[in-house]
């Protein structure tokens, strides 16, 4: 598992990844939105939600963000308040591999 050595969240729209080989990742809200795999989100119900959200008029925002452990980040995302999925490191990297 790659860990990142810095994380930064720009402008609650976008957060920066440096990772520990150089390489450097930038995330919108709406891409980590849109990637949430938590349980209310893969269920049918829960995916239209987000679909919804992620195309609606007002823009995808981060309003808190916290480490889990050593292995992942915890989001909360407006205009929703949706706060249940863990992004964990690996998840991160596989959105923005090395070399991108």
């Amino acid at each position: 598992m790659e860990v990142p050595a810095r994380i930064e969240i720009e402008d609650g729209t976008r957060v920066l990844l440096a990772w520990e080989d150089g390489s450097v990742a930038e995330l919108t809200a709406s891409q980590l939105r849109a990637a949430c795999r938590c349980a209310a989100c893969r269920e049918p119900e829960g995916a239209a939600r987000t679909n919804a959200v992620v195309a609606g008029p007002v823009p995808i925002t981060i309003t808190d963000a916290r480490l889990v452990g050593g292995y992942a980040v915890s989001f909360v995302f407006g205009p929703d308040g949706h706060g249940t999925g863990i992004f964990s490191f690996d998840l991160l990297r596989s959105l923005h591999p090395a070399g991108e």
